[in-house]
This record gives structure tokens, sequence and C-alpha cells, in this order.
């Protein structure tokens, strides 16, 4: 057996673009981007592109012991980051949108079960205009998503689950050496 890590980075990222999606009319999705992607242009109009961030471990690990599957699972929570970035007219809105409904108890109830990332905080959006390879400036406005993220990795473990028969024999009854 080797180790199994539980949940994945894409899965985790999957949640988190699913609960932003769901922020938005279904029309919306198709301009919520995982990242840049290379020799792909940026679409016209309004769009988000979310990217991972920096990880912070928040606790040593904890351990636990399965004796009927044979292994031992180690789970570390971690607060994640998520940098969204937010383009053209609709950027300054649906910024706020995503900082204001990310921490909620909404998200908490209607995004993705069992939750594999629990929304925390978002910093307020802050404007960052760019210039694009058109040498004209484009609106952006940023902000960062944090959430707990709790790991687990099971990894196979070795039980002393029997002993063979033995015989006693009292001390008094021990030759005298």
């Amino acid at each position: 057996m080797t180790a199994t890590l539980t949940p994945t980075e894409d899965q985790v990222f999957g949640q988190v673009w699913d609960l932003i999606a769901s922020y938005f009319d279904p029309s919306v999705s198709s301009a919520i981007f995982k990242g840049f992607q290379n020799l792909t242009p940026t679409p016209p109009g309004s769009y988000v592109v979310i990217s991972p961030g920096v990880n912070v471990r928040q606790n040593q690990l904890e351990r636990g012991y399965d004796p009927v599957t044979g292994v031992q699972i180690l789970t570390r929570r971690t607060t994640y980051s998520y940098q969204v970035d937010c383009y053209g007219p609709m950027g300054p809105d649906w910024a706020n949108t995503i900082a204001i409904a990310w921490p909620s108890l909404w998200s908490i109830d209607n995004g993705d079960q069992p939750p594999l990332i629990t929304p925390l905080y978002a910093d307020e959006p802050q404007q960052l205009n760019i210039v694009n390879g058109e040498l004209q400036w484009e609106q952006r406005f940023m902000c960062k998503l944090y959430g707990q993220v709790n790991h687990r990795v099971a990894l196979p473990q070795t039980y002393f689950t029997n002993a063979p028969d033995i015989e006693l024999v009292g001390a008094d009854s021990l030759p005298v050496v």
C-alpha cells in the first residue's frame, strides 16, 4: 500500500471554483477560469481568474489509527489562499460579490457537501489595473480568499494482533544457579 492523500489539490480547487460560480447566474460560469493558461487569449468582456496562493499550516500532525483497515491516518489543517482577479466592466461588482459572499453562512450551506474547503475570510477587493498586450489599460480588481482544508494521509500500519501461546513458570520453581 502506498500513501493516500485526501483531498487532492484538484478536488479542493474544483470546490473553490464551484462555490464562486454558484454566486452568479449560470451564464457567467463560462467566464470563470482556473488560473492563467499558456497560449490561450484572454476572453473579451468581463471575466474572473482564480489562482492558488500560499498555504499556511495551522497545526502539527494529528495521528489516528484504524486497526481494521491496517492504516495510520495523519491529519494536518491548512489555511489555503486563493487570488481572485476580476477583469472588465463587471470586475468591481464581481470582486465585491465574491469577497462578501465567500465567508458567509450561505457559502457553507450551499457549497459542495461534504466541504473539502471551509471558507474563513476574504480580503477587501483592490483595484490593480494592468496594461495589456495592446498597451491599453484594463480594469482589474483582486481579492484573496482564505479557507481551511483538512488534509489526511493514510499510511500502512502493522498491528500486534495476537501472541503465541506461552507457558507460565513461577519464579519459585526456577533452578537456582
